[in-house]
């Protein structure tokens, strides 16, 4: 996911991370300068996210001909991130901007959480061979999450199947609920708190987009409750 890369910034060029990313920018509206050499256009907007390229709304001012640029935009919690594009086309006459796809997305403030903590009352409940598997949920990351109390003791190996994460953002703004078709369980361990197991799920890339989607909201929500303290 993200990696260190040079001059405080981070890199990430995982795809699917990417994808999540752009239609974030896009949803929030978030404002968007191009620079390139010398130049610096008029904040724009993200409006189309394709396989092939992006589309935004024809920066003002804009320097025709440009071929390559960097795309620079502030989240919600005010985090410079960039990109680099390539201009693939001008559309003046329906005030559009064609571009490349990213392959790497940069940020200037360094991630503090790969795998983030959940705030109580996020719960999580599996099939197993022998009854059903609830408990609450420490925390998760795209790849898998941290069960403590189940009710019951799970051997490692185990395999779980039709899971359901009913996920919170803050103790008053709920996620929603995400499905886990099928998990394994590849840690056990008594901790001060409760038993907890360690799960790893076995999802396809569209699942795992809806896992790092929560990631990255319940992220700005951490960001958020820290700098009003």
């Amino acid at each position: 996911m993200w990696e260190p890369w040079e001059g405080g910034y981070e890199v990430n060029r995982d795809p699917a991370h990417i994808e999540v990313l752009l239609q974030d920018l896009k949803k929030m509206g978030y404002w968007v300068i191009f620079i390139s050499g010398r130049f610096r256009s008029g904040p724009t907007l993200l409006l189309h996210v394709t396989e092939k390229h992006l589309v935004f709304d024809y920066p003002r001012p804009w320097a025709p001909g440009i071929l390559t640029a960097r795309v620079i935009y502030r989240d919600n919690t005010n985090i410079e991130h960039f990109f680099r594009v390539e201009i693939l086309k001008e559309d003046t006459e329906n005030k559009y901007l064609f571009t490349t796809r990213p392959t790497a997305i940069f940020r200037l403030e360094r991630r503090m959480y790969y795998r983030i903590s959940t705030p109580p009352g996020s719960k999580a409940q599996f099939k197993w061979e022998k009854g059903e598997v609830q408990g609450e949920i420490l925390n998760i990351s795209a790849g898998g999450l941290a069960l403590i109390r189940p009710t019951l003791k799970v051997p490692e190996g185990a395999i779980l199947t039709e899971g359901q994460l009913d996920l919170l953002l803050s103790a008053s703004r709920p996620f929603g609920k995400i499905e886990i078709p099928r998990a394994e369980v590849v840690r056990t361990q008594d901790s001060p708190d409760g038993h907890l197991l360690g799960i790893k799920f076995h999802i396809n890339e569209k699942k795992r987009q809806e896992l790092m989607r929560y990631v990255i909201q319940r992220e700005i929500e951490i960001r958020k409750a820290r700098s009003a303290e």
